[in-house]
């Protein structure tokens, strides 16, 4: 198995009650594995996401810093953080 941090800025914070959870996804998996198990245990979550990319404002996704795509393959240890779209005036 696979153990992956992952952090949760702003609203999407909010969704899941905290600012970090750890997942636990099998060996090959990718940063849409993680999603797919993160949404599974908060569907609020989900919905929120959901719903941000259907207005059509784009999600963030980071491993270990970098910009990545949801091909993108974790590895044990690894930090994904989740950024909302930035809001402001």
């Amino acid at each position: 198995m696979v153990r992956v941090r992952v952090r949760l800025v702003s609203l999407l914070r909010e969704a899941v009650g905290g600012s970090e959870v750890v997942i636990e996804v099998g060996e090959d998996a990718t940063l849409r594995d993680v999603l797919k198990t993160l949404f599974t245990r908060y569907p609020g979550l989900e919905k929120l996401v959901r719903e941000l990319e259907a207005r059509g404002l784009d999600i963030v996704y980071l491993v270990n810093g970098r910009f990545s795509g949801l091909d993108q393959q974790v590895r044990d240890g690894d930090e994904i953080v989740i950024l909302p779209p930035a809001s402001g005036g």
